[in-house]
């Protein structure tokens, strides 16, 4: 009773359009929470980092990270779920019968306007899962980057051609400091470089 009694003092505090909202589609059909999340699948692969942001050349090979990228599990694609008794009002509705789709009962404006709404007074989970809620805004951020290339998940940019070959240059350089006292040794050997066609090369 205590219960029913504070849900309906929330509705009353709630903005008309919120409630009629609510009356049209209640919350225990068609919130996020009463709608099942789907789970990835036992061979599906979860989205991981890059280990390094640029290739080393162009005839590179794709890394292991950018293969399985093509058939990974997409976390913003389980967010935005229906059921077949309830369709989501935010979403495309196949129907079962006829086999066609109907767009969405609510459009991306309204639907930014009513999350907007809900999120004022705290009730945005009450509301089906959309593109515009806050949960599948903070995924697509995690899964597709901040619109700059190359800042998503698994997601790798092309860069200059000295941003590419830096690694291999910095290898080389290495490799010629650790030698640099031989190629001394050699030098002061030969003459301090009389008579010298070219640097002593291995």
């Amino acid at each position: 009773m205590a219960a029913k009694q504070a849900a309906v003092s929330l509705t009353e505090t709630l903005p008309v359009r919120l409630r009629n909202f609510f009356a049209r589609y209640p919350p225990q059909f068609y919130s996020a929470a009463a709608i099942p999340k789907p789970t990835p699948p036992a061979d599906a692969t979860l989205p991981s980092a890059a280990p390094v942001p640029y290739t080393p050349s162009r005839s590179a090979k794709p890394s292991k990270a950018a293969e399985l990228a093509k058939g990974q599990f997409s976390i913003t694609d389980s967010i935005l779920r229906s059921s077949a008794e309830y369709p989501n009002p935010f979403l495309p509705h196949k129907s079962p019968e006829t086999g066609h789709w109907r767009g969405a009962v609510v459009s991306l404006r309204r639907q930014n306007e009513l999350v907007k709404l809900a999120q004022r007074f705290g009730v945005e989970e009450l509301l089906p899962p959309g593109r515009k809620s806050s949960e599948y805004r903070e995924a697509k951020v995690v899964e597709k980057g901040l619109r700059i290339k190359g800042t998503g998940i698994g997601q790798k940019v092309k860069g200059h051609k000295w941003e590419r070959t830096m690694q291999g240059r910095l290898e080389e350089r290495r490799k010629a400091m650790l030698e640099m006292p031989e190629m001394i040794r050699l030098w002061k050997q030969r003459g301090h470089g009389r008579g010298w066609k070219k640097y002593p090369r291995k």
